[in-house]
């Protein structure tokens, strides 16, 4: 008994092999998320994974910077809204999210903010990665941002993804940054 394939259902077979994954790299939200990651790898910028959950107020630019050597930061002194310096560094990804730029907010040499600035159209599969990790966000003073309490201060971001114009941005802000500006506020 010879066991052959019908020429059509041949052609069928492997335009399903050759258009399936084009499909769904092209077609479904996860899909692009993970061709932009490539495309970005590609193009030299770096990934950054970190758990900014676990980020404390402690660590100084040289230890933080000592976790992501190829990362490439710019440093400039003057008073911002959390310290007297600002380290920034572009970046491809953070946590398998395209991204843009992370900003280190310094008091002379210690971390009190960090910024993660990503790209807006995974603004919904961030807050599904936090929410999975850090559990439910609050949302008490602010109705238009998510906060979730971590080990050395919180995170925060908006709740809907911002305009064409706005930033799309995640924030972790130490304990001790957060007092000075309720002090000063």
């Amino acid at each position: 008994m010879e066991l052959r394939l019908h020429p059509i259902y041949k052609k069928w077979l492997l335009f399903a092999l050759v258009i399936g994954p084009l499909g769904w790299l092209l077609l479904t939200t996860d899909g692009q998320r993970r061709s932009d990651l490539v495309l970005l790898t590609l193009l030299g910028k770096e990934e950054m994974n970190l758990a900014v959950e676990q980020l404390v107020s402690g660590i100084s630019q040289a230890q933080f910077q000592d976790l992501f050597p190829d990362l490439h930061f710019r440093c400039d002194g003057g008073k911002n809204p959390f310290g007297n310096r600002l380290c920034t560094a572009e970046i491809g990804a953070f946590n398998g999210i395209p991204a843009r730029a992370v900003t280190l907010f310094l008091q002379g040499n210690r971390l009190q903010a960090l910024k993660v600035n990503y790209r807006r159209a995974y603004h919904e599969f961030l807050q599904a990665q936090l929410a999975a990790r850090l559990g439910k966000p609050e949302q008490e003073s602010n109705p238009s941002a998510f906060s979730w309490p971590v080990r050395d201060g919180r995170l925060v971001m908006p709740v809907a993804a911002p305009d064409q114009d706005g930033d799309a941005a995640l924030f972790w802000i130490s304990q001790q940054a957060a007092a000075h500006l309720r002090a000063t506020h």
